[in-house]
């Protein structure tokens, strides 16, 4: 059985009567029908831009203008979303003016009986004892701010006594020669820790393993929440919130109970890694996460295994994008994959950045679990192992706060700069002018 073809003009009238009946869904469906069967008429592209939001009748408007340039109908109806939107933007406050009748104005001769009514003293309203109490009371606001701050507490202790605190502490060891088997005998050094540091080679060994391991698990990370966060979006998928609490899972899980879980998976004698994969297939076993390739390269795929809150922000972000804007790309015959790289991937790069700028900051936190069993002074020790042999092998902790601030310095210049070159690739919807 053939089905009817619907005419293109047969499909505008009935968008038109959707239209007066307030129908806007049956309106964008025979506006769709007949841009199906005449791209080129300019009608029903104006009839979606009737029954979408502002941003997406702008859209429609400029397509109407591309198929008849200089049409009266289409500027006046980019006109008019174009004042739609800004009114949403701004939205004016609008007050109601009531006008005053020509029977309140005052008199032109004062009346004297109510001169002498004006004039008579008006007594005091007397207050209650209890209103009166109730007025000498605190503002609401004060109170919920207190409440505020009184709830909170433990958080602000917790904040300046375990994390300020020891930050501007170790800031005024890295000035001394602070040895923890002889604290009596510290004193002042000045910049003599930075000077030994920036001499050291091994620190920027240190560094360079460091910097290249960021440079490829920040990355990883970021591509495999946004591939991640696009197939678990998709309206077609089943289970999806079920997937994405198990995609979610292992991102709370602590850092060394992760590590020590990876360490047995590889162990060469009671792993399955080598007991149900590489014993099988023949392949040689793996010694331990510090052993030469391809060993070497586990601790950046363990990285994987953190992946949740990036991907979960990036497919909140994606959710969140209009379907009027996909349905116009439709239209114009853009197919999931252009969907994704034209519409998809620009408006979710605030989320890319946020989720690059976490993964920067977490990142190094398991280097130090993960590269446990290397040596210090190898060419893969990163630089919180080399801080961890400085403070607990050699005692010095004027050296390790030393080496600690100056990692810090390298991260915050390294956001800074990460800031500074997202205005040239992250899309910010405030800042579109």
């Amino acid at each position: 059985m053939t089905q009817k073809i619907i005419p293109a003009s047969q499909a505008l009238k009935q968008a038109y009567e959707a239209l007066q009946r307030g129908d806007k869904q049956d309106a964008r469906h025979w506006a769709q029908v007949a841009i199906a069967q005449a791209p080129e008429m300019e009608e029903p592209w104006l009839v979606l831009a009737a029954v979408s939001n502002p941003r997406a009748s702008i859209v429609y408007c400029e397509r109407a203008l591309a198929i008849h340039p200089n049409s009266p109908r289409a500027l006046k109806g980019l006109e008019w979303a174009r004042e739609r939107q800004n009114r949403e933007i701004t939205q004016p406050v609008r007050r109601k003016v009531v006008p005053v009748p020509a029977s309140a104005e005052p008199p032109s001769q004062p009346d004297p009986a109510l001169q002498k009514v004006q004039a008579a003293p008006v007594p005091a309203p007397a207050i209650p004892a209890a209103r009166a109490k109730s007025a000498r009371r605190p503002h609401p606001s004060r109170d919920k701010r207190l409440w505020g701050l009184l709830l909170i507490s433990p958080w602000l202790i917790g904040l300046l006594v375990f994390k300020l605190a020891p930050l501007f502490a170790t800031l005024g060891i890295s000035f001394t020669d602070f040895y923890l088997l002889e604290p009596g005998k510290m004193s002042f050094v000045g910049f003599k820790n930075y000077i030994d540091m920036f001499t050291d080679p091994y620190m920027y060994s240190a560094f360079l393993w460091t910097f290249k391991f960021a440079l490829i698990v920040i990355p990883l990370q970021t591509a495999a929440a946004i591939l991640l966060a696009a197939l678990l979006s998709n309206e077609k998928l089943r289970m999806k919130d079920t997937l994405r609490v198990l995609f979610f899972l292992p991102s709370i899980i602590p850092a060394a109970a992760a590590t020590f879980m990876w360490d047995g998976f590889v162990n060469p004698n009671t792993g399955w890694l080598s007991g149900l994969i590489l014993n099988p297939l023949g392949l040689a076993k793996i010694i331990h996460f510090a052993a030469d390739a391809p060993s070497a390269y586990l601790p950046i795929l363990t990285t994987l295994w953190s992946i949740g809150p990036g991907f979960m922000i990036i497919i909140g972000v994606m959710q969140a994008i209009p379907v009027d804007m996909y349905e116009a790309a439709m239209v114009d015959g853009a197919n999931q994959v252009r969907r994704f790289f034209s519409i998809s991937l620009p408006l979710i790069t605030p989320a890319i950045f946020f989720t690059m700028i976490l993964n920067l900051t977490a990142v190094f936190g398991g280097a130090l679990l993960l590269d446990r069993g290397s040596a210090v002074f190898s060419d893969r020790s990163s630089v919180d192992n080399y801080l961890y042999f400085l403070l607990f092998d050699g005692f010095r902790l004027g050296a390790a706060s030393s080496l600690a601030w100056i990692f810090f310095i390298f991260l915050l210049v390294f956001v800074i700069v990460l800031f500074i070159t997202s205005k040239r690739w992250v899309y910010f919807p405030d800042q579109d002018n």
